[in-house]
C-alpha cells in the first residue's frame, strides 16, 4: 500500500490496481469495511465512497458480502485462449449457434462494399488451389459475412474463431476430410449463401448458412472419431 493513500479515489485506485494485477481475482470476496478501514487507516465512511467508486467492478450479495467481478479484458484473453484450445466439436456447435444468426443480420445490414467484397472473396475461394489455401479463403469468407453485420463483438467472435480455426489439429482434419467432392460441395454452399445475402434474404441466409455449417461439421466429426 502507498503512503500518499488517503482519500477515497486514492482507496479504489488502490484496490482497482489490486484486481487488475490479480492479486484480487475473479469471484474474490473484499474484506469488510471495518478491515479496509484498519488496513487503510482511514474511516469507515471514506473506505464506503470508495467501494461505491468500484460499484462497476463488484457485485454485493445479501448475507454473503462484496466479491470482485473480475477483470474483463482478462476474461477476453481467456476466452479467446480457450477457443484456440477448444475440440473441433465445441467449436462446431458455437458456429452453429452464432453464424447462422449472423448471416441474417448481414443480409439486413452489408453495404454495397461490403457485398461486392464478399463476392470477390467468394471467387477466390472457389478458384483456391489445395487445402491451405482453401481455408484461408474460406475464413476470409466467414469473417467478411461478420463485418458485413457493423456489429463489433461478431466481428471479435469471428476473429477468435478463425484463430481456433489455425491450431494444428484443426488444419490436420481439414486435410484428412477435404475432397474434390467436398470441396465442389463448400464452394455450392457458400455461393448459395452469398446469393442470399446479394439478395438480402436474411432468412434463406439463415438457412443456407446452417446448412453449410452441418456439411462441414458431419464430415469434421465423422474424420476427428
Amino acid at each position: 500500500m502507498q503512503d500518499k493513500i488517503s482519500t477515497s479515489h486514492d482507496v479504489a485506485l488502490d484496490i482497482g490496481r489490486k484486481i487488475d494485477a490479480g492479486e484480487w481475482p475473479d469471484g474474490f470476496r473484499v474484506p469488510a469495511e471495518r478491515e479496509l478501514a484498519i488496513t487503510y487507516r482511514l474511516a469507515r465512511n471514506t473506505i464506503r465512497r470508495a467501494l461505491r467508486e468500484l460499484d462497476s467492478r463488484l457485485v454485493r450479495i445479501v448475507g454473503r458480502g462484496t466479491f470482485v467481478k473480475g477483470n474483463p479484458a482478462g476474461r477476453a484473453r481467456e476466452f479467446v485462449g480457450r477457443l484456440r484450445d477448444a475440440s473441433p466439436t465445441d467449436i462446431m456447435e458455437v458456429r452453429l449457434i452464432m453464424e447462422p444468426q449472423a448471416a441474417a443480420l448481414a443480409a439486413h445490414r452489408a453495404s454495397t462494399a461490403e457485398l461486392a467484397e464478399i463476392e470477390t472473396i467468394l471467387r477466390k475461394s472457389i478458384a483456391a488451389k489445395g487445402t491451405a489455401e482453401f481455408e484461408h479463403w474460406d475464413a476470409a469468407l466467414h469473417l467478411a459475412i461478420f463485418r458485413a453485420t457493423n456489429n463489433a463483438l461478431l466481428i471479435d467472435y469471428c476473429e477468435a474463431i478463425n484463430a481456433a480455426r489455425n491450431q494444428p489439429h484443426w488444419y490436420r482434419l481439414k486435410q484428412r476430410s477435404m475432397t474434390e467432392t467436398l470441396r465442389r460441395q463448400y464452394d455450392q454452399e457458400h455461393s448459395a449463401v452469398v446469393s442470399a445475402l446479394l439478395q438480402r434474404d436474411a432468412e434463406a441466409a439463415r438457412r443456407l448458412q446452417l446448412q453449410h455449417l452441418n456439411s462441414v461439421r458431419d464430415r469434421l466429426l465423422t474424420i476427428d472419431n
